[in-house]
């Protein structure tokens, strides 16, 4: 089975990384001696995948200077540029006409050491990646996946799960037939919000369990962290 495309969300600012972030899209913030993207990109080039597309936004110019058709890394690589931000959901469909079969959704600022490759084959349908919320372990606030009863389908999700009996959260990637896209509202959107309760309801969502090991750069002390620690995991 051929792996599917791979779309990386590349668009953000760096915002709450401040100076830390040096002006460059935040994707781009350099992490274990590489630009924090370029590891992603790696992972998925050893795990047999053979495209990505970018979706960027500010700075772009500073992510295709620096990867180019991605020849040097061993996957071809296309970019979407959306011309003003348009959230998760409307850089998707700003980028629908590039996407016509099955894809990985990623995020440029989030590593997670998972065989990719592996899950897409085991997981053949819409699927959304979780990992069981612990209190004071967990960055996000509150759980915001709910679980069917056999635990294989996501039943319910909630961007703010607060009060929710809910015990999974999003862990930040999934796969995905490109004909969900056709379900996102026009202009600016969040993906997330506009696709994930709606194919959970539908129980069109099926769970991958993931433990919690990733490594994020959203904000100073995530990014220390990942300074720290992916240089060991990454090293070719």
């Amino acid at each position: 089975m051929a792996t599917p495309l791979a779309v990386i969300l590349a668009g953000g600012l760096g915002t709450r990384l401040g100076s830390l972030a040096e002006s460059l899209p935040k994707a781009m913030v350099p992490v274990a001696g590489r630009p924090f993207l370029e590891h992603i990109l790696r992972q998925l080039s050893h795990q047999g995948f053979e495209e990505a597309l970018l979706l960027v936004g500010f700075r772009s110019e500073v992510i295709a200077q620096h990867f180019g058709d991605g020849r040097n890394l061993g996957i071809a690589l296309r970019y979407s540029r959306e011309p003003e931000p348009l959230g998760t959901g409307g850089a998707f469909n700003f980028a629908r006409r590039l996407i016509s079969r099955r894809f990985l959704l990623l995020y440029g600022d989030l590593y997670r050491p998972v065989d990719y490759a592996q899950l897409a084959a085991r997981h053949p349908s819409n699927a959304l990646a979780v990992y069981p919320y612990v209190e004071g372990l967990t960055t996000i606030g509150c759980p915001n996946v709910g679980l069917d009863a056999s635990g294989a389908k996501v039943a319910v999700y909630a961007k703010d799960g607060q009060g929710l009996a809910l015990g999974h959260v999003d862990a930040g990637f999934g796969f995905f037939e490109p004909e969900v896209l056709d379900l996102l509202p026009s202009g600016v959107s969040n993906f997330e919000t506009a696709l994930f309760p709606r194919l959970a309801a539908e129980g069109n969502l099926e769970a991958i369990p993931v433990d919690r090991t990733f490594f994020d750069i959203g904000n100073p002390s995530d990014l220390a962290e990942a300074r720290r620690k992916l240089g060991a995991l990454v090293e070719d």
